[in-house]
């Protein structure tokens, strides 16, 4: 009966397309109706016109219990060459196809058919869940929802974020911070260059720079990250600039992020880039004072930094994910900032990273298994 509950409920979560961009409204108001049904006291957090997150509480407002921590917000699915309708769930050969199956509905799926079994086994402690919005554009909901878990003293034992790690145990991941960069130049005929000031091959030096920076970031490895890339990584994504060949061109923009490891300095390690950009408009203003660089920083999703392995929720950890240690990977996820607002966080959750965002994601009927049993040993943990 789990199971087929599990599927219809993946089937409706999946069928609200849910991306980023676009109200994730229907959706919430979906999940409240369901809750309703099943008598669990909730609240919308960070409510906008066109956005919230949702926060449940199953059992008594006591302190302990679990907190079961997914986004319902999906990457896009534009350009991507699927084989079927992203928005309709799809069974084929013991996988389940269908945008958000992997990255993050299934574990949502999952928390919301087990209500049952944690209503009749919460009997002193809860389990809550903190079902966010915008995490695939930073994170957005994450901070709201913290303050909400505190605001509503819920003093939980564990977090778990439940984003795909094919239920193996996570304990420390790498944050992500994205920046833009602008330079504003100045335009003029291309057979008097030094007339104008040429945005974008200014802007090749900051790339270079940047260039530099990976390389120095990637003398500092840390051992916890050696199954994924040990080192801080540097990655400029976009570059737009110039208009014709024969205009120096006014402006350039590049989109670019840092993946530091929980340990590094991201300030030291921007330091040579920004001296660059004090040098570079030094040069600038020196043909036209009005020129000049903009950095702008877009997000910052903390990392999750790792703890001793018996740290107090650690020992439950291991119980629901059935592990003996936890290991690292290079992706970020929500936990990073719940861990930062004093709130004892892990990782885990059914499905393969390696389908997240990509055409025809999906879910194995393995990993809902996995999942459930997973579910199934929460409820066992609240009445023990």
């Amino acid at each position: 009966m789990t199971v087929d509950t599990t599927l219809y409920l993946l089937r409706a979560l999946v069928g609200f397309p849910t991306v980023s961009s676009d109200s994730n409204l229907p959706l919430i108001e979906w999940v409240e109706k369901y809750l309703d049904a099943q008598n669990v006291v909730h609240w919308r957090v960070n409510e906008s016109p066109t956005k919230s997150s949702i926060l449940a509480r199953i059992g008594p407002d006591a302190p302990g219990g679990v907190v079961l921590s997914g986004h319902t917000d999906v990457v896009p699915v534009k350009d991507q060459p699927w084989e079927t309708d992203p928005f309709i769930l799809t069974e084929r050969d013991g996988k389940y196809f269908g945008r958000g199956t992997c990255d993050m509905k299934s574990f949502l799926a999952l928390a919301l058919a087990h209500v049952p079994q944690f209503k009749n086994a919460a009997k002193t402690k809860p389990v809550w869940l903190a079902f966010s919005h915008d995490e695939e554009v930073g994170c957005l909901g994450a901070d709201p929802m913290a303050n909400a878990l505190i605001m509503h003293q819920a003093q939980p034992a564990l977090v778990v974020i439940g984003e795909p790690t094919n239920m193996q145990l996570i304990g420390a991941h790498k944050g992500i911070l994205s920046f833009e960069t602008i330079i504003t130049g100045r335009e003029s005929h291309s057979s008097m260059p030094e007339q104008g000031v040429n945005a974008v091959m200014l802007m090749g030096e900051l790339i270079a720079e940047l260039n530099r920076v990976a390389a120095t970031a990637r003398e500092t490895k840390d051992h916890d990250f050696a199954a994924v890339t040990p080192y801080a990584s540097v990655h400029v994504g976009v570059v737009e600039g110039g208009t014709a060949r024969n205009i120096v061109p006014r402006h350039c923009r590049i989109a670019w992020e840092v993946r530091p490891l929980p340990a590094t300095d991201v300030n030291a390690l921007l330091a040579p880039f920004h001296a660059k950009v004090a040098e570079l408009e030094t040069r600038m203003k020196a043909v036209d004072s009005s020129t000049g660089i903009i950095t702008r920083q877009l997000t910052n999703v903390r990392g999750l930094k790792k703890v001793a392995a018996d740290a107090p929720h650690m020992a439950l950890a291991y119980r629901l994910a059935q592990a003996n240690a936890a290991d690292a990977v290079a992706f970020g996820t929500e936990g990073g900032i719940f861990q930062g607002a004093g709130l004892p966080t892990i990782v885990c959750g059914p499905g393969s990273i390696d389908q997240a965002h990509q055409p025809n994601e999906f879910i194995t009927q393995e990993q809902l298994k996995l999942g459930a049993e997973f579910m199934i040993r929460l409820a066992s943990d609240l009445t023990s």
